[in-house]
């Protein structure tokens, strides 16, 4: 837990200090108010930076004390009932502002998952239609990535228990044709270094892009299952 509170000092201390030059989206949710939805237009620099969503997901939104750090706020993003929900509007997406992507990125988050029901995917993008990286957190707790687009089976790479607290950190080199991933928890951090991109081909992707990362439950409604989000980052420079 020492090295989980120490890492997430620096990854939000790096996003504060750093914002006016190299952030690209900051979202703490300090400036929401507690039992309202987040506010799609993120306060503070950089200016331009959002959070996205549908209507129908608002039954699953919902700002919240954090449990984590005392005094602070939180997003809860549950897989509480919900009506409307298709195959493309589940998504609650944290968009940053248009950037360079031939330049290294840093994608990170903090989070919590709890509760049993559908799987938790997580998607790495370039705001478009670019797919860097897809994730998944299984109902057993294991950590998975998609290997390609093409059906193949997604590859293990951890297990995350329920309950625990997480910073993630995807490291997107454009230029090398592939991410680093770093999940660090409590005991036992996961490292996953030169992953290939899900689109092989550096000119899939966007340039300038908005940076995205997007969270998705299924349609199911499972009343316990929940993922309180702590913060979201993107940024040019390594936090």
């Amino acid at each position: 837990m020492k090295n989980y509170k120490l890492f997430a000092i620096l990854l939000l201390a790096g996003a504060i200090t750093s914002c006016k030059t190299t952030a690209v989206l900051t979202e703490t949710f300090e400036s929401d108010v507690v039992g309202s939805l987040p506010v799609m237009n993120i306060s503070g620099a950089p200016a331009g930076d959002e959070v996205v969503y549908e209507p129908v997901l608002t039954p699953r939104l919902k700002v919240t004390t954090s449990t984590n750090s005392a005094g602070q706020k939180a997003l809860t993003f549950s897989q509480a009932a919900a009506t409307g929900l298709t195959a493309h509007n589940q998504f609650l997406s944290f968009r940053g502002i248009s950037t360079n992507f031939t330049k290294p990125l840093w994608f990170s988050f903090i989070g919590t998952l709890s509760g049993s029901g559908s799987d938790l995917m997580i998607d790495i993008a370039d705001g478009s239609a670019g797919l860097i990286a897809r994730m998944y957190f299984r109902n057993n707790g294991d950590v998975e990535l998609e290997r390609s687009l093409a059906g193949t089976p997604a590859e293990l790479i951890g297990n995350i228990p329920l309950g625990t607290i997480h910073t993630i950190v995807f490291t997107l080199d454009m230029n090398k044709k592939s991410f680093n991933l770093t999940i660090f928890k409590s005991v036992g951090n996961i490292i996953v270094k030169d992953h290939p991109l899900l689109l092989e081909n550096p000119l899939a992707y966007a340039n300038p892009a908005n940076p995205q990362i997007s969270f998705r439950f299924d349609e199911a409604n499972y009343d316990t299952r929940k993922y309180v989000i702590e913060s979201v980052s993107i940024s040019r420079k390594q936090p």
